[in-house]
């Protein structure tokens, strides 16, 4: 009798579903592709890697995507997205920079605006164009500053609320961006001993 209920109490527990361990994050892995970690803190698993991603961002608010071809941003279940050949990618907040193209988007709503569209709202709060051997700085409140650089930035990003960190000629420099004391700073190139 106890060797039938037994065999009872096998057959019904393995007739149970498996139970699905929860998902707590999602992380780059070494290859960079997007894996989903499932279980608990202490005690997990990876899933199945998913696409392999040049940059990644998620601030709990908005998840950006850095896929060959395109960038992407979802909030609140609506997804933008933006055709583009960039390779690299600087989020901050609902703001992407690509440094390589010199490009600024923003969120808003489910569209992501390019820099032309939306001339205030951009690197360090500000627009940054260079065009016929100036910089032209765009402030938030909507004056402009103008600066001399013979040369076309190749890269420019973000690097404090009011610095930006440009690579001129190979070289990099750094810019001032506050209002009435813009000033373009070359950087000392450090050998190694």
């Amino acid at each position: 009798m106890t060797a039938r209920l037994f065999l009872i109490f096998s057959a019904v527990l393995s007739a149970q579903p498996a139970l699905d361990a929860p998902p707590i994050a999602r992380v780059l892995d070494r290859e960079g592709a997007l894996t989903p970690i499932h279980g608990l803190a202490g005690n997990f698993i990876p899933g199945e890697p998913g696409p392999a991603l040049l940059a990644y961002s998620n601030d709990g608010v908005i998840e950006w995507r850095l896929e060959p071809g395109r960038l992407t941003a979802t909030q609140a279940g609506q997804t933008a997205v933006f055709s583009t050949t960039a390779t690299r990618a600087v989020f901050r907040g609902d703001s992407a920079v690509l440094p390589e193209s010199n490009e600024s988007l923003r969120l808003v709503g489910d569209s992501l605006l390019n820099s032309s569209d939306e001339p205030t709202t951009q690197l360090a709060g500000r627009l940054i164009e260079w065009r016929d051997g100036k910089l032209h700085i765009f402030q938030a409140d909507g004056s402009e500053e103008i600066i001399a650089c013979l040369h076309e930035p190749e890269a420019m990003t973000a690097a404090a609320a009011h610095w930006a960190h440009l690579t001129i000629g190979g070289q990099a420099h750094l810019l001032r961006l506050t209002a009435g004391r813009v000033e373009l700073f070359v950087l000392p190139h450090r050998s190694r001993q």
